[in-house]
């Protein structure tokens, strides 16, 4: 029906454009599709659909205007959806918490506020209390959002498909987003990356924390975790220049000791994942559903990359390009040149002894590139670098939006020494 209902959008902007001699100003079919009349209907879609069409939404609404322009529809669509995601009735609600706690569930509980804190793409947020007085997270899964996965994923392949270049290799990507939609549904395993994080970084209290499961009030799609405090990292933004420096220096410290130390990342960037607690100076760690392990020889590799274009080495650069996957050797000269340029932008955090993040411009002088590699790209990234790339582009992103300056080329090297010993 949302499609049906799209495509008579479209053709009634269309028409309407057409008359007016408006059509190739108002951006011709792409633009058509997300008028302003599509527009609340994808948004209205995608907060029902929850589940892989609202993540999609979620993920790239931390995007800057330098790639979703603050103008465009699709600006307006997503920024909506990170707002408007609908909250279960509360029969269905109770039934979720009957079935995997048990009849008497209330019981297990102090307290429990009906009303939730959020509502994302896969479940929505309630605050509680144990017995033993621990304020808890408890998170509810949506009724039937795993099982509707490969459906919302087919949907989005329908929408996205007229919208995509042939580069951007959609369906590999909405591959790897079914994968990790997969992962997320599972919350016995989440809690279980829960408590592994918080041993991996037990020792960086205060500076990190990660809050306790509290496995009596878990199930299949009930997670109950420890209530941290703070707010989102984006209010960030409208601190002291030293608190958002100190914040985003542990966003660059955990994302590379999560992937060159760890080998244990969570993947998913969302502002609201990272909670900045002003009272304990701590950044308090939440959703680890998306966590991924990547083995050794990747992230060894993966180094040797970043380091090659920290040190704008084409050769090296190129060669383990090849190596990885990112190329098949048969590419354009143009296409070469495009791909060196963005890493090397991409790399200049780790070349400088200290990085100023709200003077770069790294997505703007990227963006000049995007173009020559959606057309020339041959084959889509390696399967582990979607995950992997969401979480760098989500920390690049966070330390821009706080503006802040970050020692980074230490920090990195550092660690490929440790790899590499």
């Amino acid at each position: 029906s949302l499609g049906f209902g799209m495509a008579f959008g479209a053709v009634g902007s269309m028409v309407g454009s057409a008359v007016s001699g408006t059509f190739g100003a108002n951006g011709g079919i792409k633009g058509a599709l997300l008028s302003a009349g599509n527009s609340d209907r994808l948004t209205l879609a995608l907060c029902r659909m929850r589940g892989a069409a609202l993540k999609l939404g979620q993920l790239l609404s931390i995007q800057d205007e330098h790639v979703i322009p603050k103008d465009s529809p699709l600006r307006a669509v997503i920024d909506r959806v990170r707002e408007e995601a609908e909250q279960m009735p509360t029969d269905q609600l109770f039934t979720v918490l009957r079935d995997n706690l048990g009849e008497g569930w209330r019981e297990k509980l102090e307290g429990f506020e009906e009303a939730p804190l959020a509502a994302a793409s896969i479940g929505q947020v309630h605050r509680a209390k144990t017995l033993e007085g621990m304020p808890v997270a408890l998170k509810l899964q949506y009724p039937g959002v795993a099982d509707s996965i490969d459906s919302d994923i087919s949907t989005l392949s329908f929408l996205l498909t007229p919208l995509a270049p042939r580069g951007l290799f959609l369906g590999t990507a909405l591959k790897e987003l079914r994968v990790a939609m997969v992962a997320e549904t599972d919350y016995r395993a989440e809690a279980r990356m829960t408590e592994r994080m918080r041993e991996l970084l037990a020792s960086s209290a205060p500076a990190f924390r990660v809050p306790r499961v509290a496995w009596e009030l878990c199930g299949d799609r009930v997670l109950a975790t420890e209530l941290l405090p703070g707010v989102p990292i984006d209010q960030v933004a409208g601190m002291s220049q030293g608190v958002r420096d100190s914040v985003a220096q542990r966003i660059m410290i955990l994302t590379v000791r999560e992937l060159f130390e760890f080998h244990l990342m969570q993947t998913d960037p969302n502002w609201s994942n990272f909670l900045y607690d002003a009272t304990a100076d701590s950044v308090n760690l939440i959703d680890f559903g998306a966590t991924v392990e990547y083995s050794p020889d990747f992230c060894y590799q993966y180094a040797t990359l970043v380091r090659a274009a920290a040190h704008r080495d084409r050769e090296a650069l190129v060669k383990v390009s090849l190596e990885m996957g990112f190329l098949t050797g048969k590419e354009s000269p143009e296409f070469l040149d495009a791909h060196v340029a963005a890493a090397f932008i991409t790399g200049e955090p780790f070349a400088a002894k200290r990085y100023d993040f709200g003077t770069c411009r790294m997505t703007e002088r990227n963006s000049s590139y995007i173009g020559t590699m959606l057309k020339g790209r041959l084959t889509p990234p390696p399967r582990s670098c979607y995950t992997l790339h969401r979480k760098l582009s989500g920390a690049f992103l966070s330390c821009m939006k706080l503006k802040a300056s970050v020692e980074c080329h230490d920090l990195f090297e550092d660690a490929f020494r440790d790899l590499d010993a």
